[in-house]
């Protein structure tokens, strides 16, 4: 061995050692403010409008199997009714802390699982506020007994908390394999009409509901967990 390269060998050491090092301080982005932002994403979604103009709503619980599959940080359930027209929404967040907890809650998975059957997935883009959401529209029904069919339409779009929206599962795949997103979780929207329901009502219920004072701020609560 050359003096030279004995010479420089801890030189070589050493940086092989910081750039290591390096890597694992990035690692640590990974938890970095995760229960700070966990504790303000669910003071966001608890604070979730009952009244809205006309609209009112009512809280309704989580399946207490979606809740052992979640594992959710936080979640509501509002179902409002147009005390005007009667039109009724339901308007649905869960956020939970470990988006791979996600994947088996999207709607291609868990209604189906539960009798529905998905007939038509229509991409949308919904414009609220500052943001352009983009998201998933799913018809479904099932049979509903005595020769009935119950028929739905179910809005569908995620938060990440990096600032991106989602609409697929393949988003939430990527999310989960992500070690600075995975601790940070994610959120999934849904607004679910009748199928029936004009789409008059539906841009009312985005505009009226989604779009409200409260809901645009836990958006955007929802969207800013990690550090820039």
């Amino acid at each position: 061995m050359s003096n030279a390269l004995k010479q420089s060998g801890p030189v070589v050491v050493t940086l092989v050692m910081l750039a290591c090092l390096a890597g694992f301080s990035r690692l640590g982005i990974a938890t970095e403010g995760v229960e700070e932002f966990q504790a303000r994403s669910k003071a966001a979604i608890d604070a979730l409008p009952m009244k809205v103009g006309d609209w009112v709503a009512q809280r309704k619980q989580l399946d207490a199997s979606a809740r052992n599959l979640l594992q959710p940080n936080a979640e509501t359930t509002l179902l409002y009714q147009n005390q005007r027209t009667g039109a009724e929404a339901y308007y649905a967040v869960v956020q939970v802390q470990d988006c791979r907890h996600m994947i088996g809650h999207s709607p291609p998975v868990c209604y189906p699982g539960t009798g529905w059957t998905i007939t038509a997935r229509i991409p949308h883009t919904w414009k609220l506020g500052e943001f352009e959401i983009p998201g998933m529209e799913y018809r479904m029904e099932r049979q509903a007994g005595l020769g009935k069919t119950q028929a739905w339409t179910v809005q569908n779009f995620y938060i990440f908390p990096d600032g991106r929206f989602g609409s697929s599962g393949e988003e939430l795949d990527r999310a989960a394999a992500d070690y600075r997103r995975v601790a940070y979780g994610a959120a999934q929207v849904q607004v679910v009409t009748g199928t029936a329901t004009s789409q008059a009502v539906r841009d009312e219920v985005w505009r009226d509901l989604v779009g409200s004072e409260k809901s645009l701020e836990m958006i955007r609560i929802l969207r800013s967990g990690i550090p820039k």
